[in-house]
């Protein structure tokens, strides 16, 4: 028996070597993911290991159909674009229960629990001061801006369920849920003016909202989201230094 364990430990170290002598390629992530491995472990290979990573949207919904978990993913995206994700970093995304949501931000549902989603730094073309822009839920003219990035780390999948829980001074109605377009590796996004008749910006999504707790409020899109990438712009970002402007940001797999 301790024979066989010892040959089986050869072979797995053995194969571990060859993995390390090239990056790690879609096809490596998937044999670790079907081998049984354990989730940490394949996730310190991706860490540790150089990686040349195809991440197409169809690719990543190949990946995720065959039993790749959204964090590994995530590792994956982050591992290509040379950023860390949150958990690598000890920060960022917490998760928190349904009733402890007590700090400002946008949150998003998984199993019973809710997880803070990340924002990223906006980079406006449009100029110009928040009065002008934008005020008491109406966009006045159009806004463009862009993520330097090409995909999200916040993965969710249909039905969405995202939670506002806007700070101080900010109303429910002071939020833009924006399709976001990639371009040459960088995501755009343009709104605006607001529609006289139908009270939402030009290029904006219509939402509902449902009150779930103290100043606590859950999105309700009237028809499934699309696959590809999103972002919830506060109206208080608007027109406000391009230094401390941040989008919430995630992507729908599927």
């Amino acid at each position: 028996m301790r024979h066989n364990l010892r040959k089986v430990l050869c072979v797995m170290i053995l194969g571990l070597a060859c993995w390390a002598q090239e990056p790690m390629t879609n096809e490596s992530v998937l044999k670790l993911v079907k081998s049984g491995m354990s989730e940490e472990l394949i996730l310190s290979f991706i860490r540790q290991q150089p990686g040349s990573y195809t991440l197409t949207a169809d690719e990543l919904v190949m990946m995720k159909s065959n039993g790749v978990s959204e964090r590994v993913i995530q590792e994956m995206l982050a591992k290509k674009s040379g950023v860390l994700p949150a958990s690598s970093m000890g920060g960022g995304s917490t998760v928190k229960s349904a009733t402890s949501v007590n700090e400002p931000g946008l949150y998003y549902k998984k199993g019973n629990e809710w997880l803070e989603l990340l924002t990223e730094k906006v980079t406006w073309k449009t100029k110009g001061s928040f009065q002008n822009l934008a005020s008491v839920g109406i966009v006045k003219k159009k806004l463009q801006g862009s993520v330097e990035t090409a995909s999200s780390r916040n993965f969710l999948s249909n039905p969405v369920e995202v939670m506002i829980h806007p700070p101080q001074g900010v109303s429910v109605n002071d939020y833009l849920l924006l399709p976001l377009r990639v371009n040459k590796g960088r995501r755009e996004f343009e709104a605006g003016p607001t529609d006289k008749k139908t009270g939402v910006a030009r290029g904006a999504i219509a939402f509902g909202v449902e009150k779930i707790g103290d100043n606590q409020f859950k999105i309700v899109v009237p028809t499934a989201l699309q696959p590809g990438e999103y972002g919830i712009l506060p109206f208080a970002a608007i027109g406000s230094d391009s230094s401390t402007t941040s989008l919430y940001t995630f992507r729908i797999l599927m």
